[in-house]
């Protein structure tokens, strides 16, 4: 079904869903083939690419932070589950990967270099990765490094609907252009796509998101990448 959206937003949130992960799923989906070994990274409960997406002969492995997490996804989500913090090694990870994904995730690693340096351990030769996070330098990533995070839970699910256990505290490290630019050079290629997608976090007063509409198509037309509201990064080792 169509979703109606406010006709103050610009044409780049017009799909047929207001789908923040639109861009990730194409470069995800882009990129399978048979026989691929996946490891998605933070996925918990809810896994980025799910069975019936996935080619013939995947084998999909889910790693989180918390075990139980992974546990509570639907039946046949994942073939392996490891429990782990994304900046901890893993050993018997390393170098099994063809591709890893990471979806809304990164913003709540700390430190982000730690965890890109583990993925690239983790990939075969030419593996890639494709993750999207949050960004530092985006409204939203700013308020919430300075407001209280009793507050900062209550804004967020105050605008998004979220509820209070799906919220985690992010501290937005090195989660900006700049500080992924310097992150990926030890990557044989990379891409950072600057998304700018925040006014989902303004919805609940119409004055507010509008004014933001304003600032972000400033940013975006000023080529201001270090303020994108969110980013997508596509990384080969």
């Amino acid at each position: 079904m169509t979703m109606v959206l406010p006709k103050y937003l610009p044409e780049r949130y017009h799909r047929p869903v207001w789908h923040l992960g639109e861009q990730f799923d194409e470069v995800m989906l882009a990129s399978l083939r048979p026989g691929m070994r996946i490891l998605d990274l933070g996925s918990g409960r809810g896994p980025a690419l799910w069975p019936k997406d996935r080619p013939p002969g995947t084998t999909y492995a889910g790693l989180d932070i918390s075990l139980s997490e992974l546990q509570a996804a639907p039946a046949g989500s994942y073939d392996e589950m490891y429990q782990a913090d994304a900046t901890t090694r893993t050993p018997e990870l390393e170098g099994r990967f063809d591709l890893i994904v990471s979806f809304q995730v990164f913003e709540h690693v700390k430190p982000l270099d730690v965890a890109f340096e583990n993925m690239r351990a983790y990939l075969k030769p030419g593996g890639r990765a494709i993750v999207q996070m949050s960004a530092t330098w985006s409204v939203f990533g700013m308020i919430n490094q300075v407001v209280p995070q009793s507050l900062a839970v209550w804004m967020l699910r105050k605008a998004t609907g979220r509820s209070k256990e799906s919220v985690f505290p992010a501290p937005y490290h090195k989660c900006s252009n700049s500080a992924l630019e310097e992150i990926l050079r030890p990557w044989s290629e990379h891409e950072i796509r600057p998304l700018y997608l925040g006014a989902d976090y303004f919805k609940f007063f119409g004055p507010l998101a509008r004014a933001y509409v304003v600032y972000e198509n400033w940013a975006m037309r000023g080529g201001h990448r270090n303020l994108a509201s969110h980013y997508l990064v596509i990384a080969v080792k």
